[in-house]
């Protein structure tokens, strides 16, 4: 099935589309980073009060909250 001309991308918005999630996805990543770091030293003294391994600390907590947080920051990364 060949798609109608409406649909091809040219080069010009295969370009923009690439720059645009480029910069999306790295802004996203680098804030979530930073949110990790910041909460890992707000919560250290809990974690180890607690006993948490580093797994249940890295797999159940932070692979729950990095999701939580990029949703939440997705809708205003759209704009930068």
């Amino acid at each position: 099935m060949k798609w109608p001309n409406c649909f091809k991308l040219q080069k010009l918005d295969r370009y923009i589309i690439k720059k645009f999630l480029g910069t999306y996805f790295f802004s996203l990543a680098l804030i979530i980073i930073v949110i990790v770091v910041f909460d890992y030293n707000e919560k250290i003294d809990k974690f180890v009060n607690s006993n948490a391994t580093m797994n249940e600390i890295i797999f159940d907590y932070y692979l729950n909250l990095a999701p939580y947080y990029a949703n939440t920051f997705s809708a205003l990364f759209v704009f930068i």
